[in-house]
């Protein structure tokens, strides 16, 4: 006869919103809410429905996630939260070539996302080191459009004291890498705003600086243990990259990854394309890319 505990047991394995199937576990090991994309789209799609306005839960969110146009409006005029940034903070965004309606000063706590124009000189750049590292023997990837990020003094004070600590046994150096995850969320198609859910692996680790990635946790665990992973090739990460069916692009997170002169693995590994840090630190998120597979 099955006791209590092992009926609690088996409800924590089992999908959240089917209660049928077992939750689906990423190939870092990371055990999420929902079997698959279809339950945790319905899962999370009542709670998506609401207002954002704080103290509002009217349904709809036609107007770029408010209920109504004067709602909108409030929730635009609303002083950001004072605390850390996190998965739910709210974004400040501008058009890198200044072109556009004036948006309000960005806050010294809020993470700032800019969209580059494909005729700016920072997207060639990336485009093309994009192409040159895409490395997959299966086709191409296209960039269709590119957010640069900003970080608030409180965690761009923290990188660079890593980087000055790291410099002192040696000459550290900086090596870009991506990163891929389950983005639950449809970023890009509504402009640059990050999503509020927990299960929102991209979401999670841009807001916070991979203070946390998908559920909250503070690292993956892999082949090398705990710890920070991305990938040199792109076209490597893009295996663990997982789209909601609302959105037409894959999303990824391009990084500048600190690594010291004499590599340890309490604190480095480099092994292959992966390259794993054991603290948050070492890995700076500088771009989001949505892009396509061409084959």
């Amino acid at each position: 006869m099955a006791t209590i505990l092992d009926t609690v047991r088996r409800n924590a394995t089992m999908c959240e919103a089917c209660g049928i199937k077992p939750r689906y576990v990423g190939p870092s090991g990371t055990q999420h809410s929902y079997c698959g994309r279809s339950c945790a789209l319905a899962g999370l799609g009542k709670a998506a429905s609401e207002c954002l306005l704080r103290g509002c839960s009217n349904t709809g969110t036609a107007f770029n996630g408010f209920c109504s146009v004067d709602h909108a409006k409030k929730g635009g005029a609303l002083s950001p939260p004072s605390t850390a940034p996190s998965p739910k903070t709210p974004l400040q965004t501008h058009n890198h070539n200044g072109a556009g309606r004036t948006k309000p000063k960005t806050p010294s706590d809020v993470v700032h996302l800019s969209e580059i124009p494909s005729s700016a000189t920072v997207w060639r750049e990336f485009v093309r080191e994009w192409n040159s590292k895409w490395l997959s023997q299966e086709g191409s990837a296209l960039v269709e459009k590119l957010y640069e990020i900003s970080y608030p003094t409180s965690i761009s004070d923290a990188q660079n004291k890593y980087l000055q600590g790291s410099q002192t046994t040696g000459q550290a150096h900086i090596l870009r890498t991506f990163h891929a995850s389950q983005c639950i969320c449809d970023l890009g198609t509504k402009g640059p705003t990050l999503c509020k859910w927990n299960s929102c692996g991209i979401c999670n680790v841009v807001g916070s600086a991979f203070r946390c990635v998908t559920f909250g946790v503070p690292y993956n665990i892999g082949r090398q243990g705990k710890g920070l992973y991305s990938s040199r090739d792109p076209a490597s990460a893009d295996r663990f990259a997982t789209s909601c069916l609302s959105s037409p692009y894959r999303v990824m997170i391009a990084c500048d990854v600190v690594l010291p002169q004499h590599l340890d693995k309490s604190t480095s590994v480099v092994a292959g394309d992966r390259v794993v840090v054991r603290v948050s630190d070492a890995i700076i998120p500088r771009f989001i890319v949505m892009y396509t597979k061409q084959t």
